[in-house]
């Protein structure tokens, strides 16, 4: 239960950290930030964060958080419910 938990806040995490990415951008100018999904670039981001003063390895710490996130959560259901059914021996 607690892997599933930590893969909960990881990817919570993740989703803080894009939204304030994205938010960065619409302030710049960029439109349609939100709407744009998974087609948001972050090569846009790296390219106009030394110009503004923003860190870049916040960006990667987002993508590990995700990776982290989706792992724990796999790893914490296969724990809990197991990878064999749980009925009535035949």
């Amino acid at each position: 239960m607690l892997m599933m938990v930590l893969g909960i806040a990881f990817l919570a995490l993740g989703s803080g950290m894009d939204t304030i990415f994205r938010l960065r951008m619409g302030r710049l100018g960029h439109k349609w930030v939100f709407l744009r999904g998974g087609t948001f670039n972050y090569r846009e981001y790296h390219q106009v964060r030394s110009a503004n003063g923003w860190a870049g390895w916040s960006v990667y710490v987002m993508w590990a958080a995700y990776v982290c996130g989706l792992a724990l959560l796999i790893a914490g259901f296969s724990i809990e419910f197991g990878t064999h059914p749980r009925g009535r021996k035949l």
